[in-house]
């Protein structure tokens, strides 16, 4: 299944300002830093594993319109090619489009609960107009973008049926892909088609009370819940059902945040440790093979293809490793703090909604030269448009979702009184 399959859809949220639950405590001399984040400011470590993830999908992308590169397994390849090596090894890791968005699930799980669990009097009045107002806004300006780059060239596909980039392409292009375009439940991602992972964020997003309260419950029984929600994506892998599929990855972060307190004890301890860097790196190259350790049983026969399947419900699994060591190793959030994986974290969401339609297009552009020329201005235009796109559309529906908030809160006691 790849990463925009028709079927399935957000990715990234921004993070949200956490404050911890215990103050911050005065260091004496000689001990070690604290992987505790800073009361006063964002989870930086995050933001920029939502950067290192967008640019993973932009690359997922670009190879993707080779015609050739696998977008689902198993494949059949011979050894020691390119595309083999950037599939069924562990090198996968820089392709691991749709593994990538399920870091961006977790990470929404993670992001959009905290404040819920941190705030007694959360105003979930003002929550749901604000969160839907979040996302819609930044969905509709990027199915209009999308619509502009289609418009732009004729996109007729020399590649066989069934290519990523001939199902990705719009030969026949009509208004109406822009209104099922924006459509998150039952619409068409067909000119934008990362717009898929939207409609899980938009879901999960309307059941949080449900996930938050869930989490809550089983607090004590985290292994538990950890094993219920693989089990749930196996099932929902095997079975074709995209709800089980997804929606425990997003359960996952959520368990997170419910335990986050005992996560940072945890890697308080971790940290004072004489070989704590040593572990935290087994712990984070453990939990990256796992995210793609299903893409390595491609070259199996057929017959044995459940092993990819179970294999592949442990996704979810590895990306909450990935957001606990990006958490706890104070190294690694050093370097993903510093400003370029800042600044990629940014514009994250911007990215990932735009990037299909600019790759489309620059593929076409270049027709007649090496596809390497399209693949590479493809990736600059991608974040050349992301930053415009920031700027336009996601930086102001920050300020109007907080204004719809404010409006449905006020509106609502007014109301009452």
């Amino acid at each position: 299944m790849a990463i925009d399959e028709r079927s399935s859809s957000g990715v990234r949220q921004d993070a949200h300002r956490v404050t911890p639950s215990e103050p911050p405590t005065q260091r004496q001399p000689g001990s070690q830093p604290s992987s505790r984040p800073a009361s006063t400011g964002r989870l930086k470590a995050l933001d920029g594993l939502r950067g290192v993830a967008a640019l993973v999908v932009v690359l997922h992308h670009t190879m993707l319109v080779t015609g050739t590169f696998p977008a689902s397994m198993p494949t059949d390849f011979a050894g020691g090619s390119l595309e083999w090596w950037l599939s069924f090894s562990p090198l996968k890791v820089l392709t691991a489009g749709w593994e990538s968005v399920m870091v961006f699930f977790v990470l929404s799980g993670l992001v959009v609960s905290l404040p819920v669990l941190k705030n007694k009097g959360f105003d979930w009045v003002a929550y749901y107009p604000r969160r839907v107002v979040r996302l819609l806004v930044p969905v509709m300006g990027s199915v209009l973008v999308a619509a502009l780059w289609v418009m732009a060239i004729p996109q007729v596909s020399k590649q066989a049926s069934g290519t990523w980039l001939s199902s990705s392409s719009t030969p026949n292009f009509s208004w109406e892909y822009i209104v099922k375009g924006m459509d998150l439940f039952g619409g068409d991602g067909q000119i934008n088609n990362p717009v898929w992972s939207l409609r899980w964020e938009l879901l999960f997003s309307l059941l949080l009370p449900l996930f938050v309260i869930g989490a809550t419950v089983i607090r004590k029984w985290w292994l538990a819940g950890l094993a219920g929600c693989v089990f749930l994506t196996w099932l929902g892998l095997h079975s074709q059902a995209d709800s089980l599929t997804y929606l425990p990855v997003f359960f996952i972060g959520a368990m997170i945040a419910v335990g986050i307190d005992d996560v940072r004890r945890f890697t308080d301890r971790v940290n004072r440790l004489a070989l704590r860097n040593l572990i935290w790196l087994g712990f984070l190259l453990a939990g990256s093979m796992l995210l793609v350790v299903s893409w390595f049983t491609g070259p199996l026969p057929k017959d044995l293809t459940e092993i990819t399947t179970i294999l592949r419900a442990l996704t979810p699994l590895a990306a909450g490793m990935l957001v606990v060591g990006c958490l706890g190793w104070p190294a690694l959030g050093a370097l993903l703090s510093m400003r370029p994986f800042q600044f990629v974290g940014k514009i994250s969401f911007s990215l990932y909604l735009t990037h299909v339609p600019v790759i489309i297009f620059s593929h076409y552009l270049f027709g007649g030269y090496p596809l390497i020329y399209g693949q590479l201005f493809g990736i600059a235009v991608s974040l050349m448009v992301a930053v415009a796109f920031w700027w336009v559309f996601e930086r102001h529906s920050h300020g109007w979702s907080k204004r719809a908030g404010v409006w449905a809160s006020e509106r609502f006691r007014s109301i009452l009184a």
